[in-house]
């Protein structure tokens, strides 16, 4: 199950989990020895889809190309719409011997579509690559580790002659009425033109009409209907509604006389976003965001994430008292947000583009812009959801970095307007101005006083205030690293007390100051990072999470709690 709630009625749909044959590359031969046609089943191993092939203690430390294999039975001839939700990195897939799909970006769906198959076997190549550089997203030097494979769901679908191909609802609130706008994409691969009837429901109400697509197109319309008495989507009351696009007409092939039906189901929640001087506003109220940076990871499973441990996550989280979740660095699971939306959870969304500088981001704007598309895409209906966050500690002083940030500003301000819109900063340097908080609808910080330098917060946030003017402050990390069970009657640093007690003097601070609109630590829990990293990060982790790996507690996640969850 890739979501919360099921996204379709009519289509066969199914998940591909399971054992997948799977060979590594190091060499990078197969494109040569062309295993897309002659897979080395002789050789290769099975193992679990979905997973990360780092949890697997053979493949723990590969980098590199591998390949993946496996058989899809069709009953009846017809299309098969494969969705691959998260494929880390490069990936190019093959059915029965053709390229159907390439994709960049490990955390971003992709689809590819077998068309006129016939009923029986059909054969499934998969190649990807965990390899990083100076130029991909993440670049090689991203603070965490490199897992490689296929870690998210492969849904396949049958789907008719006619299909849905996307489906995206904007809304305007006028008090209790929802004014709303369904874009609507069909695809028809028949060589027939057809005219099938297209019903976009929201909740209770529906509108109806008839599209007509040409043969072997695309038609994308807009559909309008209005949505009276609605319970808006809010932290305290997160209601939901469901969105449903339903098809319904004649066979466009040339089998006549034949009908066929398609739907896509989602769900929305009706709230506004807005600033209001240094108040982050949800439907008019100021809300105080208290939460953590998570990455998706866990010993046993990588970046994969089975459902409990996102339902776990959460629960913990709010057992905390946090409302808010920072994405850290990369767009999460669906299924991750869909419980965020149940939970009244706040969600910030990151692009992974991570310390870029100008060396680089010539290179990596291009990707970064596609990576902020697909992600608005995949998430543009998760009401949890209320800013998009652009980058992460980039060198923001330099021209380049400034214009190319803009630039990604201007593209997500183009597709959705119904958010707001941040970049996280590294703003602990001195002498240097960060050109992109110009274009923040609040400012993210991140700076580690106490930690790597000595500092004083109080003086840091009183420069931020008033050098960057009248804008919500929101601290999207601070903290300290503390080994798991290290404690010291001194405090000493890589303690848990000394985590613990830095964190308290920040909680306190940040909430005490009208400035700043609320803060995110750093982070959930240890996360393991590159291995070129080992001998800097004890544990070859990332310690400062509140919890460790197995997200046991540390005394912070027990300071964090005191301060938050009994307010």
């Amino acid at each position: 199950m890739h979501r919360t709630f099921e996204t379709t009625t009519e289509r066969r749909q199914r998940t591909l989990d399971g054992m997948w044959e799977f060979v590594t590359d190091p060499d990078d031969e197969g494109r040569e020895d062309e295993y897309h046609e002659s897979f080395p089943s002789e050789r290769a191993d099975r193992i679990s889809v979905p997973s990360s092939w780092n949890a697997h203690a053979e493949y723990a430390d590969y980098v590199g190309p591998a390949w993946y294999r496996r058989t899809v039975d069709l009953r009846e001839p017809g299309s098969l719409l494969f969705t691959f939700h998260g494929v880390a990195r490069e990936t190019t897939v093959w059915l029965d011997g053709d390229e159907v799909a390439s994709h960049e970006g490990a955390y971003t769906p992709f689809t590819a579509l077998g068309r006129d198959l016939d009923a029986g076997e059909h054969e499934l190549v998969v190649r990807a690559d965990n390899t990083r550089t100076g130029t991909t997203l993440p670049h090689e030097d991203a603070d965490w580790f490199p897992h490689g494979g296929i870690h998210r769901e492969v849904v396949v679908e049958t789907v008719p002659g006619v299909y849905l191909r996307d489906l995206a609802v904007e809304y305007d609130l006028y008090g209790d009425e929802a004014a709303v706008e369904a874009e609507v994409t069909l695809h028809n691969t028949g060589a027939r033109p057809a005219e099938p009837d297209l019903t976009v429901s929201v909740g209770d109400a529906s509108v109806t009409e008839s599209v007509e697509v040409y043969g072997m197109d695309a038609r994308t319309t807009t559909l309008a209907l209005d949505v009276p008495e609605v319970d808006r989507w809010d932290p305290e009351d997160p209601t939901l509604y469901e969105v449903e696009a339903r098809l319904s007409g004649e066979q466009a092939d040339e089998r006549e006389d034949e009908v066929f039906a398609d739907d896509l189901r989602d769900r929305i929640g009706f709230r506004t976003v807005s600033t209001n001087g240094r108040e982050i506003l949800v439907n008019g109220d100021p809300v105080e965001i208290a939460g953590v940076n998570r990455h998706e990871t866990h010993p046993e499973w990588g970046s994969a994430q089975p459902l409990r441990v996102q339902e776990r996550d959460l629960e913990i989280v709010q057992r905390a008292g946090c409302n808010a979740v920072r994405c850290s660095h990369y767009p999460n699971h669906p299924r991750f947000l869909d419980l965020c939306d149940e939970a009244g959870v706040l969600v910030i969304e990151e692009v992974p583009m991570w310390q870029v500088d100008e060396s680089s981001v010539v290179a990596c704007q291009e990707r970064a812009q596609r990576v902020l598309m697909e992600m608005v895409e995949r998430d543009r209906h998760h009401p949890s959801i209320f800013a998009w966050s652009l980058s992460n500690e980039c060198a923001n002083e330099e021209p380049t970095v400034a214009d190319a940030t803009r630039q990604l500003k201007w593209a997500v301000d183009g597709v959705d307007g119904s958010r707001l819109v941040t970049a996280a900063s590294n703003t602990d340097w001195e002498g240097e101005t960060d050109e992109v908080f110009e274009v923040c609808d609040f400012l993210s910080v991140n700076a580690y006083w106490g930690w790597y330098r000595d500092g004083d917060w109080g003086e840091f946030l009183d420069g931020i205030a008033e050098k960057y003017g009248e804008k919500p402050v929101v601290v999207t990390e601070f903290g300290a690293g503390a080994v798991p069970g290290e404690r010291t009657h001194e405090g000493r640093k890589w303690s848990e007390s000394y985590q613990a007690d830095l964190l308290a003097d920040c909680v306190d601070l940040f909430r005490e100051r009208d400035d700043v609109a609320g803060f995110a630590v750093w982070q959930f829990c240890d996360t393991l990072t590159d291995p070129d990293q080992a001998m800097t990060r004890p544990r070859t982790r990332n310690n400062k999470g509140v919890l460790d790996e197995y997200r046991r507690p540390k005394e912070a996640y027990r300071v964090l709690r005191e301060r938050l969850a009994d307010d």
